[in-house]
């Protein structure tokens, strides 16, 4: 067997592979958080408990704000890092993290700690 069809049963089985482990993952609902803003995202998300300031109380029900668009822009929104405070020494990390829902800007700002996740702000600008 020459060293052509050699590569091409390697990358036919690979591509398989591949498609294969993409099939399993999807059908486990397997995430893949490897960026910065998705692990950071992630680790908000999966806190035990969620604490909400008066602002951000106000600004949910001022804005019709429900759990589910809390849970989206907690899954699809970026997080702004140049004006986060991610000090490692510190117990709570405050992030400062960018969304948008249908035709508002919104932006979270939400202390980080151990087991908990206090919403400090919600600003919501419209379009």
């Amino acid at each position: 067997m020459n060293l052509l069809n050699r590569f091409i049963y390697f990358f036919f089985g690979l591509s398989l592979g591949v498609i294969a482990v993409l099939f399993i993952a999807k059908k486990k609902n397997i995430q893949f958080p490897y960026g910065p803003d998705a692990r950071t995202l992630k680790s908000i998300r999966i806190k035990e408990h969620y604490i909400f300031s008066e602002q951000a109380k106000q600004a949910i029900t001022e804005h019709h704000i429900d759990s589910i668009k809390l849970a989206y822009l907690l899954t699809k929104s970026d997080v702004d890092f140049s004006e986060s405070d991610t000090d490692i020494k510190k117990p709570c990390q405050t992030y400062k993290i960018n969304g948008q829902l249908k035709d508002k800007e919104i932006s979270l700002i939400i202390k980080r700690c151990d087991s908990t996740a206090t919403f400090e702000e919600i600003l919501i600008k419209n379009n």
